[in-house]
């Protein structure tokens, strides 16, 4: 069975797209929330779709996705974020590789389908396919024992999507999927597709030279 771990943070708007999405799969799945002290009508939107909800007064996403680990059942974790959805037949996907690898993620596409958000896309999907480096957005997953293994996702303010994909390679082989995940533009249109993509490519390179997290983080949601 493959746990679908959703965390959420005031995003009653996207968050029923993304429910929907999974449950809509014909596949056995564990459909569970974990709500970061949203002071909007996720909680309420997120126990209409499923009877598993956390809500922790920590809106850390680290502390959320080990929450949701901690009660799923599956021998597969899918974390797929609130403001993304999956596409019909990518838990079948997941289902058929699950047991070759030790994790991975899927390819992402930005829910705008205009020229130039395509080509950010595509060179997000390229980097993560050939780093073997996952962002969040793209619905990172593992097998249960080897998260258990690994220890979770590391309490870290920014990055914990890179760190935890990064020493996940160091237990087997891991893959991006076609999918694709279907991940929301929002960030890109209210502060800019250039000074977003900027922003990644700071906090990738900042993170690789050693920046706190925390100066990282200040500065990626600064205008958010």
């Amino acid at each position: 069975m493959i746990s679908v771990i959703v965390p959420t943070r005031n995003e009653e708007e996207l968050l029923p797209r993304c429910l929907e999405s999974v449950l809509s799969e014909k596949e056995e799945i564990e459909l569970i929330v974990v709500d970061g002290n949203s002071s909007d009508r996720s909680l309420e939107v997120a126990r209409s779709y499923t009877d598993q909800v956390l809500a922790l007064k920590n809106s850390d996403l680290a502390a959320q996705l080990n929450a949701g680990a901690d009660i799923a059942g599956g021998d597969t974790l899918l974390f797929l974020h609130a403001d993304s959805s999956l596409r019909p037949g990518a838990i079948a996907q997941l289902k058929k590789i699950s047991a070759k690898v030790v994790g991975g993620a899927f390819r992402m596409q930005l829910d705008d389908n205009r020229f130039f958000y395509r080509l950010l896309s595509l060179g997000g999907n390229l980097y993560c396919r050939f780093t073997g480096t996952y962002f969040g957005d793209r619905g990172i997953f593992v097998r249960s024992s080897i998260f258990e293994q690994i220890g979770g996702f590391s309490p870290l303010p920014i990055m914990a999507d890179v760190e935890f994909s990064r020493r996940l390679k160091s237990y087997g082989k891991t893959v991006l999927l076609e999918g694709p995940v279907i991940s929301s533009s929002r960030k890109f249109d209210r502060e800019g597709a250039l000074y977003t993509l900027y922003l990644i490519t700071y906090a990738l390179a900042a993170y690789r030279l050693g920046v706190s997290p925390e100066l990282i983080k200040e500065k990626y949601y600064r205008q958010s």
